[in-house]
């Protein structure tokens, strides 16, 4: 990996005897799936290929990890290895996937320093005084960015959907958010509410449980799960009889178990625990409806945090989902929240303020928009992420430096957009004016 980053020397030859250049390495995303998602392959042949990397130390280990039985990898278009002691695995159109093998002595990085050590070397030179501002200014950036995507959003959508899809999108956090993406698009939040209709709260959301679960793929009966207990028995009867009703509406279509990822989740954060969040959260603001829920305490001058907190927090320590992560797997710590307060701070940061600035910039809002930086700029951060942690420690940022959700932001900032594309030449840590230039970027 880290000598794809840093670049190997060509030429470049897959075992099939077809030249290759790296046009774009890709990104490098963690978590499950192929090592490096979106790179753009040229063969010698003609072929520009875009899809997905993945590395192992022998060819066989794409069959010994599994990966031969795992849709997350149906995009891989490049499997390099140190050595070949197989035949190529098939591809989804059961074509070899092209293998390219890297030996020990061609591994070693062509540069040295790498581009990544430069930042990071030089961003422990600018210190404290200059590091937070350029973390502030990145903030600022990439709350930018996924406003003006939600803008974009907002000339195809309602302002309910679109404040529906940034809610799911938060749910599904890095692994699943790809499968939330679908589901919000395959049961759009005003047809959902249409089906709920004027129904008690209970009876809502029991209906609102069945339908994102079938239509997720993720009820018992199109899983092979047993019933191991009479708690677990009960709720399954709810949902597959309440989506019985309204199966035939979605008849060919959908999820399935396979494009929602667990491995390496944990049971509290199960995208079974957060189907039933987001249908929570839906009968909950069904009546205002999401945009008008999420922007109406934002008009208020004296809105706080805690006040949009409040809109995704789901604490109650009863009920099945409380306890269990998924069908019939109790949770091992007891009960714990849907959505606690760390991960409602993530919703607000995600879905809250992106959505009013939106809205604001398409009405003329100035009030909405001041009102929202105000609030950014001094909103808690969420729980520290393992990714932001990593990079805080490669930078040398003190944790004291990470308060707010703001510098959080900055450094996912770089994450995104120069570490994980290999990025380093155009990161505003390489540059050695930084310190004296981090609001200029």
């Amino acid at each position: 990996m880290r000598a794809w980053q840093s670049g190997l020397a060509e030429p470049l030859r897959t075992t099939d005897g077809r030249a290759l250049h790296v046009v774009y390495r890709g990104r490098c995303p963690g978590g499950a799936g192929p090592d490096v998602r979106g790179a753009l392959i040229a063969f010698g042949d003609g072929a520009l290929v875009e899809g997905d990397v993945e590395f192992h130390l022998r060819a066989s280990d794409w069959h010994a990890h599994g990966h031969h039985q795992d849709a997350h990898y149906r995009g891989v278009v490049l499997h390099v290895v140190q050595a070949v002691d197989v035949e190529p695995p098939a591809g989804a159109d059961g074509d070899p996937i092209p293998t390219l093998v890297v030996s020990p002595p061609d591994a070693i990085p062509i540069e040295s320093p790498t581009g990544a050590e430069a930042c990071h070397r030089q961003a422990r030179r600018h210190g404290t005084e200059a590091l937070g501002p350029l973390l502030d200014d990145l903030g600022d950036r990439r709350l930018t960015q996924r406003a003006s995507r939600l803008e974009a959003d907002l000339t195809r959508l309602t302002p309910d959907q679109v404040a529906y899809e940034a809610t799911l999108d938060g749910l599904g956090f890095s692994r699943n958010r790809a499968a939330f993406a679908r589901l919000a698009q395959e049961v759009p939040f005003d047809f959902l509410i249409a089906l709920l209709g004027r129904r008690p709260p209970a009876d809502a959301l029991d209906l609102a449980r069945a339908i994102l679960f079938g239509v997720a793929g993720l009820l018992p009966s199109q899983r092979e799960i047993r019933r191991p207990d009479w708690e677990s028995d009960e709720e399954i009867d709810t949902l597959e009889s309440a989506w019985n009703l309204y199966r035939r509406e979605w008849e060919g279509t959908g999820l399935r178990e396979a494009d929602w990822v667990f491995g390496g989740v944990r049971a509290a954060n199960y995208p079974t625990r957060r189907i039933v969040a987001a249908a929570h959260l839906i009968v909950r603001h069904r009546a205002a409806g999401l945009a008008r829920a999420f922007l109406v305490p934002l008009r208020r001058s004296d809105v706080s945090s805690t006040d949009l907190e409040r809109l995704f927090l789901i604490e109650e320590a009863d009920g099945y989902w409380s306890r269990h992560g998924d069908f019939g797997r109790p949770l091992g710590g007891g009960p714990a929240a849907l959505l606690g307060r760390e991960r409602a701070r993530d919703e607000v940061i995600n879905a809250v303020l992106p959505l009013a600035l939106a809205v604001a910039s398409e009405n003329g809002d100035r009030r909405l928009a001041d009102n929202a930086w105000a609030v950014y700029r001094s909103f808690p951060r969420p729980t520290s992420y393992q990714s932001t942690e990593r990079l805080a420690a490669d930078l040398g940022v003190a944790d004291g430096l990470v308060r707010t959700a703001r510098r959080q932001q900055g450094l996912l900032f770089l994450l995104r957009n120069h570490c994980e594309r290999a990025a380093c030449l155009s990161c505003p840590l390489a540059a050695p004016s930084a310190a004296g230039s981090a609001l200029k970027y």
